[in-house]
């Protein structure tokens, strides 16, 4: 078992911080995905929380790696811990625009930069890291984009929030029913934690 990337608690906190984090996305989700989540997010929470007390005194221990060690490695399939995924989310990005033909997407990734919604997530020591994404795509109407938000984070390649989204009415075409009538502009920050770096053995 590589010990060594996972510093002490690291694990049960990560749980805490996926709770936080659904909390953020939860909006986008259908009410059936969101209650299936919460229940799935509570347990877990239930658990880091017996850990965290368990072992307040201890440090993290074998038992603790073991109860949490599928969760560790879930999340690192989702691409929540671990190196980013880029190209991954550009890839379902244009996935779910054709899927659910719309009108093609333009985006723009910014520099990764440090979470500052750490600390309100209770994961202050947790190194949380950012990305932000621009997206801007036009929609036939606007009850198509919670859908598109929805399938996204359906895709599985990643956590992220929404911070913002602006819509913008577009001119008609006239007899042109099929065409465009807003343009959505939205920014999402994609979030990762990064995997700390494997001790250095002694000599």
């Amino acid at each position: 078992m590589k010990q060594g990337k996972l510093g002490p608690l690291l694990l049960p906190t990560l749980a805490l911080v996926i709770v936080g984090i659904a909390a953020l996305v939860a909006i986008f989700y259908a009410e059936g995905l969101v209650r299936e989540a919460d229940a799935r997010l509570v347990d877990e929470a239930r658990q880091a929380s017996f850990a965290r007390q368990k072992h307040a005194n201890a440090g993290l221990e074998k038992d603790t790696l073991l109860r949490f060690r599928e969760t560790y490695d879930r999340l690192q399939s989702i691409g929540f811990v671990g190196t980013e995924q880029r190209i991954n989310w550009v890839d379902s990005l244009r996935a779910v625009n054709r899927d659910a033909k719309l009108f093609g997407v333009e985006y723009q990734i910014g520099q990764q930069e440090t979470f500052a919604g750490a600390s309100a997530l209770g994961a202050a020591d947790v190194p949380m890291r950012q990305s932000v994404m621009h997206v801007r795509m036009p929609l036939l109407h606007e009850g198509d984009l919670m859908p598109f938000v929805r399938r996204l984070a359906e895709q599985r390649v990643g956590v992220f929030t929404m911070n913002a989204c602006e819509l913008t009415r577009l001119p008609p075409v006239q007899g042109d029913p099929s065409r465009p009538t807003v343009s959505a502009d939205c920014e999402l920050a994609w979030i990762t934690v990064l995997e700390a770096e494997p001790e250095a053995r002694k000599p």
